[in-house]
């Protein structure tokens, strides 16, 4: 039995198909340029190639676009199903809202969590969050803008800080205002991942996302770097 994994994140559309045994037989990401539903009526023909049994669906998105996605998939005539963030879960129950905690964030976790540990899961995406795990216990967390939205905002909010590129290669103090600003922003995120590192000495720090070896080259302790956190959040939801 295949099944499909569809996420739509706040700039790309990824998907994964895995067949009877969990194991990726084939995936691409997209960015969606804001038009998701869009982008997702001209993969349906792929999709139905694939033949998946099942497909389940991870969406930051919110509920006009659901429902279009959901008209789009409901052509292909394959059961298809939206993950719902549910803070009693068999596998990790939560302290925050349920109707606060992101899909995509809640998903990370889970596809990570494990009751014997305490674990400290990092994701960095379009945003950076921090959630801290206690035993399968979600204590809750911290949310940062990344460090492209750091730049972006920097750039747009004045005038004599004009640099648009430069690599987020160092934490040492810059010598050039291009240096300063890449060197500034990644310090504020590393400086704040091991502040939480200090407190919680005993968790087991866990990156995922794009950025994720940008980051965790700067931690002053040992990190475990998982990709595709979110599809082994799927997997296991859905399990």
């Amino acid at each position: 039995m295949s099944k499909l994994w569809l996420d739509l994140g706040n700039t790309r559309l990824k998907y994964w198909l895995t067949d009877e045994v969990g194991q990726v037989v084939t995936h691409e990401a997209r960015q969606h340029l804001q038009a998701p539903a869009e982008l997702l009526i001209g993969l349906t023909d792929r999709f139905e190639r694939l033949d998946p049994d099942f497909i389940g669906i991870s969406s930051v998105l919110g509920e006009q676009i659901n429902t279009t996605v959901s008209q789009t998939l409901s052509q292909l005539g394959i059961t298809f199903e939206f993950v719902h963030v549910d803070a009693e879960h068999r596998l990790m129950r939560s302290n925050y809202d349920a109707n606060q905690l992101g899909v995509d964030r809640w998903l990370q976790m889970l596809g990570v969590v494990d009751h014997k540990k305490r674990q400290c899961v990092i994701g960095c995406g379009t945003a950076v969050t921090i959630d801290l795990i206690d035993h399968a216990h979600h204590l809750g967390g911290y949310i940062f803008p990344s460090i492209y939205l750091q730049r972006e905002s920097l750039f747009s909010g004045t005038k004599q800080i004009t640099i648009s590129n430069g690599a987020f290669d160092s934490i040492a103090p810059g010598i050039s205002t291009q240096d300063a600003v890449h060197r500034g922003i990644l310090l504020s995120i590393v400086g704040a991942i091991n502040e939480i590192s200090l407190h919680h000495p005993n968790f087991e720090l866990i990156l995922t996302g794009g950025d994720a070896p940008i980051i965790a080259q700067h931690i002053n302790r040992p990190v475990l770097i998982r990709d595709d956190l979110l599809l082994d959040g799927l997997a296991r939801f859905f399990g």
